[in-house]
């Protein structure tokens, strides 16, 4: 289950950390064939009430998410990325700590695991394990940000002779959604049926935008975000607009629309609404219906987040579906801390 499928702004991390970040790593050797590139722990608190007010979820829950790259060359173009997580199904990024509803869960799984070549700087391929991209659509309308898929990715990046900051073509499987391991799925490689055409632009500092077609599984989708940056305002810093128009079988229209607020250097707010008109494996705050959301996020040092996250649903819904949901999650970034101490 995801952890926030609205993102909020990044907040800059304090001037000390940006200098101890600077300074020559410790572990120089090791640096030349690892990279970390994400490691975090997270807890978090959930309680959710279904449309006949029957509590469905009242839990604590864990998350651990690793990224690292293990680089063939000093320049890093071919390297093999690998990502550690927690969570045992394709929308899911989180384990029961036994505290409330659930079992007690330790699972951990390797699910990315693809080897990344780029022989230039506009030029990229990927093969294996991968995540699925979703452009700037967050995963309230597209794919959950834990999601999983089996296949080849190609990424063009120049700008210069073809407009877009970035043309990705994916051709994939994706399936098996309760087995997240990335070694028992690698047969599924000759079993495409994923099928990903993506553009993204950003036009000036102010305005981006992209737009994608997706073939999963014989339903075929288009989705489109577009990115307003506001910061001569004074209500609001950031608006988005995200949607979905699917051609074929369940559902056809769906979208998000939120507003993000910079209160301070530490401080954070972001609220919308949204309208998801069938299931989908998209995040898991966003099932079907129409909701209103809204996130606090505060961020007291680099290495540490705190996030609040309120929705309800508004209207008529099926009574076993989510109407309201709260959580609140801490998450402390391990790679900063590294980062602060030299250690990469």
């Amino acid at each position: 289950m995801a952890q926030s499928p609205t993102p909020v702004p990044v907040v800059p991390p304090p001037k000390d950390t940006v200098a101890a970040a600077a300074k020559p790593s410790r572990l120089p050797g090791l640096k030349r064939w690892l990279a970390i590139e994400a490691f975090s722990v997270s807890a978090r608190y959930r309680i959710i009430q279904n449309g006949m007010g029957d509590v469905t979820a009242n839990q604590l829950q864990y998350q651990v998410a690793i990224r690292g790259r293990f680089k063939f060359d000093g320049k890093g173009r071919y390297s093999v990325v690998a990502g550690l997580y927690t969570g045992s199904f394709f929308n899911s990024g989180w384990n029961s700590t036994g505290l409330g509803t659930g079992t007690a869960s330790t699972n951990l799984y390797l699910k990315h695991l693809y080897f990344d070549a780029r022989p230039t700087k506009s030029l990229q391929f990927q093969i294996g394990g991968l995540g699925v991209n979703n452009g700037e659509n967050t995963e309230a309308t597209g794919y959950d940000n834990d999601a999983f898929i089996m296949g080849e990715r190609i990424i063009i990046k120049a700008p210069k002779k073809l407009y877009f900051d970035e043309i990705s073509v994916t051709n994939a499987h994706l399936g098996e959604l309760n087995q997240p391991s990335v070694f028992r799925r690698f047969g599924n490689l000759s079993k495409p049926n994923y099928r990903q055409v993506l553009v993204r632009k950003e036009v000036n500092k102010r305005f981006a935008f992209s737009a994608d077609y997706t073939h999963d599984s014989g339903t075929d989708t288009l989705r489109q975000a577009v990115r307003i940056m506001t910061p001569g305002t004074r209500l609001i810093d950031r608006v988005v607009f995200e949607n979905y128009q699917r051609f074929n079988g369940p559902g056809r229209y769906g979208f998000n629309l939120f507003g993000e607020r910079k209160l301070s250097s530490k401080v954070a707010l972001n609220a919308g609404i949204a309208h998801i008109d069938a299931v989908m494996l998209n995040g898991d705050r966003f099932p079907k219906g129409t909701r209103m959301h809204a996130t606090a996020t505060y961020k007291p040092r680099a290495e540490l987040t705190v996030t609040a996250a309120f929705t309800q649903g508004l209207g008529p819904a099926a009574p076993a579906l989510p109407r309201t949901r709260f959580e609140i999650i801490f998450s402390y970034n391990i790679l900063e801390t590294l980062r602060r101490h030299r250690l990469h």
